[in-house]
């Protein structure tokens, strides 16, 4: 008799252990694909400082909160298009990442602003040219560093997650007209 609650004991605790185990196992193959996920097709980005004002950062002189983005990794360096919003390797600290939006493509002729040394650059293939949307003042954009290559193009910004407010898709496409006043292609 004392035989049988011991087994019982010993069946309880393999079966813990064995779903513990199995748990452990899902949660260890599932890290490779999260983590490849996360590389290669899409991540969570968090925004800061008043380069993209008002469009990112709406609310940058009442909190210092961030604003946090969908970063579409996958082909983000094809069909890049006026208006997008995409984040790259920052030429001058290339171990940052950077968000503007994209105002030239190659070939189109841009009117520079200050500081860029010409009044006008010609956009070459396989670059393109990005500003912020928050001024002279508070961008470090092309115009301090020229049409980047489109190799340093990390993703396209496709959605807006916090704050929660103004969460939705990014309308890109709704800033392609003001653009093209300042782009000739």
């Amino acid at each position: 008799m004392a035989f049988r609650p011991v087994w019982t004991r010993f069946q309880r605790q393999r079966s813990n252990l064995g779903r513990f185990g199995y748990y452990m196992f899902m949660f260890a193959a599932s890290v490779p694909v999260v983590i490849s996920f996360n590389t290669f097709v899409l991540e969570l980005a968090w925004i800061r400082g008043a380069s993209m004002y008002p469009f990112l950062n709406a609310e940058k002189d009442r909190t210092t909160r961030e604003d946090v983005v969908i970063n579409l990794k996958y082909n983000a360096q094809y069909a890049l298009q006026r208006g997008m919003v995409v984040t790259f390797w920052n030429p001058l600290r290339p171990e940052a990442m950077t968000v503007k939006r994209i105002v030239g493509l190659p070939g189109d002729i841009i009117q520079t602003r200050s500081p860029y040394p010409v009044e006008k650059v010609v956009i070459p293939p396989g670059h393109i040219w990005v500003e912020g949307d928050g001024g002279e003042r508070d961008s470090l954009d092309s115009n301090n560093y020229g049409p980047i290559a489109t190799g340093l193009i990390i993703g396209k910004v496709t959605h807006l997650v916090w704050p929660l407010h103004r969460a939705g898709r990014v309308r890109w496409w709704e800033y392609a007209d003001k653009i093209r006043n300042h782009a000739q292609g």
